[in-house]
Formats: C-alpha cells, sequence, structure tokens
C-alpha cells in the first residue's frame, strides 16, 4: 500500500504534515509554489515576486531587509507558515568522496573532514550534508567504506536566509540545493539511470549530472546571449569531460536531458543540445509538475512556459521533512 493511499484513510496529526510552501529567489525574483493538503488532489498556487536590482546579486542577499518585504508578500498570501527554501547554486558546492567507516560517527567525521580540501571555506563557516551513494572495500582489505556525495554551502548565507524568512513570519522546515530541488521537480519518478538537467536562465545555465536522482556534479557557467547556443554547446563539452575525467563509474551514458528555467534561453539550449551531432541526447523541455499531479486532471493556472522557472519552488515544495 503506498504511503498516499494510507494517508486517505488514516490522516496523519496536521503537525506531522503541515502544509508548506516551496520558495527559491534569483537575482530578479522570488518564486513560491503551494500543493493543497490531499491524496488524490493536489491544487497548486503560485506566486512570482520580481526583485529590483541589488536586493540579491550573484545569488548572494545584499539588501535583507528589502529581501524579507518582499517575501512578505507571500506570507500574505499563503495561510501555512512552513517553508522549505533551495540555497542558489552560486552558494553551493557538490562533489564526490570515498570515506572509511566503522560507525554512522565516522562517516560524518570522514566528510567533515574532506570539506576544505573541496570547498574553499573552513569547516566552521560550513554547513553540509551528505548522501552515501555506495559501498566500497577498503583498498587495505581491511573494513568498508563509503562513496558519498557531499553538499556543502556558506554558514552565513543559510542562516541569512533562515533569519530572513523568520522575520517574514515563516517557519523553515528544511532546505536543499538549488540544483536538487529542481531536479526533484522534472526527473521523473519512475526514470532510471543517468540524466543531465539544464537550468537555463538569460547569462547562466546551470548544468547537473543526476544519477538514482541524487545531483552528483554541478556547474553553474556565464552564457553570452549573443552566442548562447555556441557557449552552451562549448560548456556542455567541458562539463562532459570533466564528468569522465573524475567519475570512476563504469556507465558513462547519459539516458535523458531535461530542461528548465527562462522559456526563452530554454527554447535555446534545446536547439543548441539537438543542433549538435556531438551530443546525441536527446534534450527535452522539463514537465515540472509531473511528479505531483496529472496535467490532463488538474491544469494549474501557470502557464506552462512560466512553470519552467518554478522548477526550484516546486522541488522544495514537494521535499520531505
Amino acid at each position: 500500500m503506498s504511503q498516499s493511499s494510507l494517508f486517505k484513510h488514516f490522516p496523519p496529526p496536521q503537525f506531522l504534515n503541515p502544509e508548506r510552501i516551496g520558495i527559491s529567489f534569483s537575482d530578479s525574483s522570488i518564486k513560491v509554489v503551494k500543493f493543497g493538503s490531499g491524496a488524490t488532489k493536489f491544487p497548486v498556487q503560485t506566486l512570482l515576486i520580481p526583485l529590483d536590482p541589488g536586493i540579491v546579486v550573484g545569488g548572494l542577499v545584499v539588501n535583507a531587509e528589502e529581501l524579507t518585504k518582499k517575501i512578505a508578500q507571500a506570507r500574505n498570501k499563503f495561510r501555512s507558515h512552513y517553508v522549505s527554501f533551495t540555497v542558489p547554486d552560486e552558494s553551493t558546492y557538490i562533489f564526490n568522496a570515498s570515506i572509511p567507516i566503522m560507525t554512522s560517527e565516522d562517516l560524518h567525521e570522514g566528510v567533515a573532514f574532506t570539506i576544505e580540501e573541496n570547498v574553499p571555506l573552513s569547516l566552521e563557516d560550513t554547513v553540509f550534508d551528505y548522501v552515501p551513494i555506495a559501498i566500497q572495500p577498503q583498498a587495505s582489505g581491511v573494513g568498508s567504506g563509503a562513496k558519498v556525495v557531499v553538499v556543502a554551502s556558506p554558514k552565513k548565507e543559510v542562516e541569512s536566509i533562515i533569519s530572513i524568512l523568520r522575520a517574514a513570519e515563516f517557519e523553515p522546515l528544511g532546505c536543499l540545493p538549488e540544483s536538487q530541488a529542481i531536479a526533484e521537480a522534472v526527473i521523473p519518478k519512475d526514470f532510471v539511470g543517468t540524466a543531465v538537467v539544464m537550468h537555463t536562465r538569460d547569462y547562466r545555465i546551470g548544468i547537473y549530472l543526476v544519477k538514482d536522482k541524487v545531483v552528483q556534479f554541478s556547474t553553474l557557467r556565464t552564457i553570452t546571449k549573443d552566442d548562447y547556443e555556441k557557449d552552451l554547446q562549448d560548456e556542455y563539452g567541458k562539463f562532459l569531460e570533466y564528468w569522465s575525467k573524475y567519475d570512476t563509474g563504469s556507465n558513462h551514458s547519459i539516458q535523458a536531458m531535461f530542461v528548465c528555467g527562462e522559456f526563452e534561453y530554454a527554447r535555446r539550449a534545446i536547439s543548441a543540445m539537438s543542433g549538435s551531432a556531438q551530443y546525441p541526447e536527446r534534450a527535452l523541455l522539463a514537465n515540472v509538475w509531473g511528479n505531483m499531479f496529472a496535467v490532463d486532471e488538474h491544469m494549474p493556472e501557470l502557464a506552462y512556459e512560466t512553470s519552467l522557472s518554478f522548477a526550484g519552488a516546486i522541488g522544495a515544495a514537494m521535499s520531505k521533512i
């Protein structure tokens, strides 16, 4: 029996399953998504809040007071106090590490030991989390090791977002990297294997390698508007070169490529990938709602072209506590 069908007959107390909204933000806007409660239907509300230049710059909060005022607009529209938010790509470092383990404490301490080797921050200035993806025997033949995907962010940036949300009368329940939130939204639940996700903007593009639903490598690149297609092909080539150099897995095949973000540039990304014989992966415009409901049963008010830029907020709203 699925969890949703169980909840249909025995709904959990509200405090264990509160309605939450998902929030993501960039230099130009805040995007907010709320899914309604219910086991079979998920009505959705969305809100786009434009930001004036200088409030957020390069994914970093510059004017906390003004950002708080803007986020408070969402508090006035949505009744829920609870939010999950994304940490922008600009403040996120994702890397793989192999850790010798004997206990769970060894694993945590081993991951902490790798932070300063892979992140340009001291451990005390960093918050991190990790996902074990494989167990490996040690080269010595004694004990085991774990291959983990580590996500690290500057502590002050995460704490700044939490403070702003609380000042806007929200209670943060959790956060996740923007790249992982987007992957949660755009990669179908029944997809198995390796995928690439492209998150397009007018001057930057995020490229994420996702294996078995976990973002294992991500890169954020600057793209020239006039040469968008050519620059994108060049940056994707560098992305593949890095992956094939540093990934030790035996399967380097990519089964699918999902494109989301600003619609104009998402279309240009599709054109760039489809027009290159060097990269035969089939690029698809994403369906950001597919993991929550069928659009033929519930048609969101948000236009499809606009919905592509809401993937991060959607993934945050979907995330588990």
